[in-house]
């Protein structure tokens, strides 16, 4: 019976302690540090998105379905929003398409003959692997939005299509 009692006695002063070890992991996670020039022309970075939030798209170049489709899904939703296309294919693999092939072939996805449908005009397509691989995105078409502070409030994994989740995510992102 003593084993159970010094056991029960070293559980009831250590309890207090459990998480001082160091071991506890922050629930904000920083978006990573980047710096990379878009089709636009503009070089996009951490500075220069400080203070707002952004919604940053992974894609390739090679990706229409579901890259396309999540980009057009967040345009339809809110169509003023911040949005940064990061490539996940390596500028050094570049292949024969440009950034602005790319931004043309994302804005054509939706046209039907005469209906041009949306321009993604105010998105910035550039190169972002090395951000990508440091959030560990694998799946294109992912979508992470990031608030005025740097913080990633919130990362989807693949397609992202829901009008009503993409502006309940900007709204945390923006708050």
């Amino acid at each position: 019976m003593r084993p159970i009692i010094v056991l029960l006695t070293s559980l009831l002063f250590l309890t207090p302690m459990a998480g001082c070890t160091g071991d506890e992991t922050d629930e904000t996670q920083s978006f990573p540090i980047f710096s990379s020039q878009a089709d636009d022309g503009k070089v996009y970075d951490n500075a220069a998105m400080e203070g707002s939030g952004f919604v940053v798209i992974f894609s390739a170049e090679w990706c229409n379905n579901p890259c396309y489709t999540t980009m057009h899904a967040i345009w339809n939703a809110e169509p003023a929003l911040p949005v940064l296309v990061m490539s996940t294919d390596p500028a050094e693999n570049a292949g024969s398409m440009t950034l602005s092939d790319w931004h043309a072939s994302a804005d054509a996805h939706d046209d039907d003959g005469d209906d041009t449908g949306v321009s993604l005009t105010t998105y910035a397509f550039m190169k972002g692997s090395e951000v990508g691989e440091a959030l560990d995105i694998t799946r294109p078409g992912s979508v992470v939005f990031v608030n005025g502070q740097g913080e990633i409030t919130y990362q989807n994994e693949g397609r992202m299509d829901d009008a009503e989740q993409i502006r309940e995510k900007w709204a945390e992102a923006s708050a």
